[in-house]
């Protein structure tokens, strides 16, 4: 005869089963398409913290735990990015400590993660994982001294069927560190706070996009002069100004005048005396 189990054991079980999460792990790769870009001849730094190197974002969600490495592949995007924009990239220990060093820096940059945020299948209508990088690039001079910082944002999206999903995480995450990366490579050099540090440099600056115009005017008005003449089509090969009757068009009639008018310009005709007649 089979022992019956004690109630409170048996909501222990289940609570514990309902408690339970499934872990989804996985490694982000390292993998950038090659920029189109003209390399500066300078020489930069690039420093990478610990806390970006070794980042790992943990969250859980719908009794799912999600832990996405995120450092080591940035750490070899990041850099392989700056040497196809610089022509010389040096790995330094500190970013405040770079006066000393020979030849010098023109410039010392220092990535953060700033923001690593994902939606579910469950929280997007159209079952597919989206996902948000935000970096923050500070920005130092050849001697140490921070100058500035620019914050990049990428964005990716993957279908996915299931919240548990490796791969469609995946990609997303790939596809929003490729948006990030493309941003970097097109923006940073545009910032002015670079451009000043690169001019100091003695290097060629990367030609800026147009800017738009600060006021849109309207157009000016058109004057006689600048209308150009028309032909008619009766007589191809005659033109004259527009507005102007055709000279070789024959003159109009004078209009009729009503019974008993007379043309305009001429006085009217007397009217007869009235006739009388015998009673």
């Amino acid at each position: 005869m089979m022992k019956s189990i004690p109630s409170a054991v048996l909501a222990a079980l289940c609570l514990g089963m309902l408690g339970a999460c499934t872990t989804t792990k996985l490694e982000t790769r390292a993998q950038l398409p090659p920029p189109l870009l003209e390399q500066l001849p300078v020489r930069i730094g690039i420093y990478f913290p610990k806390e970006f190197r070794e980042y790992v974002h943990r969250e859980t969600r719908a009794k799912i735990d999600y832990e996405v490495n995120l450092g080591p592949a940035h750490v070899i995007n990041m850099e392989w990015l700056l040497k196809a924009m610089f022509r010389d990239v040096v790995l330094i220990d500190d970013p405040t400590r770079v006066g000393s060093l020979s030849p010098p820096l023109t410039l010392v940059l220092e990535p953060k993660f700033e923001e690593f945020s994902f939606l579910t299948p469950k929280d997007v209508a159209g079952e597919a994982f989206v996902v948000t990088i935000r970096y923050l690039l500070t920005l130092y001079d050849g001697t140490g001294a921070r100058v500035d910082s620019f914050a990049f944002t990428g964005y990716g999206r993957e279908k996915a069927r299931t919240l548990a999903s490796k791969e469609p995480l995946a990609l997303a995450t790939q596809r929003a560190m490729r948006d990030a990366g493309a941003k970097i490579a097109v923006e940073l050099t545009d910032q002015e706070s670079v451009r000043l540090l690169l001019r100091g440099a003695g290097s060629p600056l990367p030609a800026s996009p147009p800017q738009p115009p600060d006021t849109l005017r309207s157009p000016e008005p058109f004057t006689p002069a600048q209308i150009p003449p028309t032909t008619d089509e009766r007589t191809p090969g005659n033109r004259w100004p527009v507005g102007e009757k055709d000279p070789a068009a024959p003159q109009d009639a004078p209009p009729e005048s009503p019974a008993g008018q007379a043309p305009a310009g001429e006085p009217a005709p007397a009217e007869p005396p009235p006739s009388v007649s015998g009673t």
